[in-house]
């Protein structure tokens, strides 16, 4: 009975040392990934999913759903502090409201009927633009040049951005991210949008993306009480991170933003290619 007791207890131990370890990292990640909304813009999902994913020990559908519940509370505040750093002109809501109502569309669909997509052929589409985009940023910052790759008129502006809201969107609940990385250059070399008002406009139609995958995915079933005790968690660190890098963001130099981005767009590639990587094993 005592050895019992004794082994018991270690168990008990063994599981609180566990669970204060779990908050310890999401509250820690939660905090880098939130700073680097608050200053870039992107929404991190793409460096939570795989920690979901492999450090929790997550089911795939339930760690794309605390990721965007995740994302929710962390582009949300984003908005919040950032909106008032820009001037904005009537063009740019207008682009904004466009961007949200195509995304909501495209984030319900994307989570929906997830399971029709080929993901392997949607993967090598975004490991081929994010490696692209974050090359061409790195080299803009190092040469100091701003390229735009093209200016439309304002009728074009709202067509192509409920056609790149909508289908970004779509790819981004299948992944169960915010999809910024993926928005954001769309904004400045397709639509001529600075870098900084266009982390902002991004994260502006993040919040209904991610509230309508999250909402989708929870109606479904994929994401149990635990999990978001969890994704609260992991909020928490993330809104305190947002309050660090929105201060920051009115000292920040452009290229520098850009720079920082494109290196992201570079770490989120080989943070979503990391899954396939882990099944390549060596031939003997």
């Amino acid at each position: 009975m005592r050895r019992t007791a004794i082994l018991t207890t270690a168990s008990h131990s063994r599981i609180s040392s566990l669970s204060f370890r779990n908050a310890a990292v999401s509250l820690g990640f939660g905090l880098v990934t939130g700073a680097a909304a608050g200053l870039i813009g992107v929404g991190g999902g793409e460096f939570r999913l795989p920690l979901l994913l492999y450090f929790f020990q997550q089911r795939p559908r339930t760690a794309s759903a605390v990721n965007l519940l995740v994302g929710l509370l962390t582009v949300s505040l984003s908005v919040i502090r950032r909106w008032t750093l820009h001037q904005w002109d009537v063009i740019d809501v207008y682009l904004v409201l466009t961007l949200i109502i195509a995304s909501v569309g495209g984030s319900i669909s994307g989570a929906r009927y997830v399971e029709k997509f080929s993901v392997r052929f949607l993967k090598q589409v975004i490991y081929v633009y994010l490696t692209a985009v974050g090359c061409w940023m790195i080299f803009e910052t190092i040469t100091q040049a701003d390229h735009v790759l093209w200016s439309p008129p304002a009728g074009w502006k709202l067509v192509l951005g409920a056609i790149a809201g909508f289908a970004i969107a779509s790819v981004s609940a299948a992944f169960g991210v915010a999809g910024g990385e993926m928005r954001i250059p769309v904004l400045m070399y397709l639509f001529a949008v600075p870098v900084q008002e266009a982390g902002t406009i991004s994260l502006a139609a993040s919040v209904p993306t991610v509230a309508a995958g999250a909402f989708t995915y929870r109606s479904l079933g994929h994401l149990p009480r635990q999990a978001v005790i969890l994704a609260l968690i992991m909020g928490l660190g993330s809104l305190g991170g947002v309050l660090i890098g929105t201060a920051l963001l009115p000292l920040a130099d452009k290229h520098v933003l850009k720079g920082a981005l494109g290196s992201i767009l570079l770490a989120a590639t080989l943070a979503l290619a990391w899954p396939d990587l882990r099944k390549v094993t060596p031939s003997q």
